[in-house]
């Protein structure tokens, strides 16, 4: 505390010193700075896991369903290992729509298409797709499907 004795106005006059308020208040910060990430280090969280008591065989979920569009106009329809060659559309259109409403994760179909068939050809494909399957299956998802060969490029 400084005092400041007499002056023209008379009397002592007392002031609070904020000098060491201040370095008390600013070494608490640097010690709180320093100890969060130490104490942030050692929190463990564990989230406890949704157990379904209709569990999905982890192999049928990780297959894609994949139709590759043919220069000749049909298709071949891939699940996993499994390939069917597709003459017409609407058979394609409802085989994938049973193969769809079977699966339980995401509904994503993948398109692939040879080299050769023009792109007015492809995106007809895939709207023609989508709009078949929307109705009945909302979340359905038609996307173009990459080749290893072009992710090497």
């Amino acid at each position: 505390m400084g005092i400041s004795a007499g002056g023209s106005k008379g009397g002592s006059k007392s002031d609070i010193n904020v000098t060491p308020l201040v370095d008390v208040v600013l070494v608490l910060l640097i010690i709180f700075l320093v100890a969060t990430p130490i104490m942030l280090r050692y929190v463990t969280i564990e989230v406890p896991r949704k157990i379904d008591s209709e569990t999905e065989d982890v192999t049928l979920a990780a297959r894609q369903i994949v139709v590759t569009v043919k220069y000749d106009g049909s298709f071949v329809l891939k699940e996993g290992n499994a390939e069917e060659d597709v003459r017409d559309l609407t058979t394609l259109q409802q085989e994938v729509r049973e193969r769809l409403l079977a699966k339980k994760t995401d509904k994503i179909v993948f398109m692939d298409f040879e080299d050769d068939v023009p792109y007015g050809d492809v995106v007809v494909a895939m709207d023609v797709m989508r709009g078949s399957l929307k109705p009945e299956i909302e979340t359905v998802k038609v996307a173009l499907k990459i080749r290893e060969e072009d992710e090497k490029k």
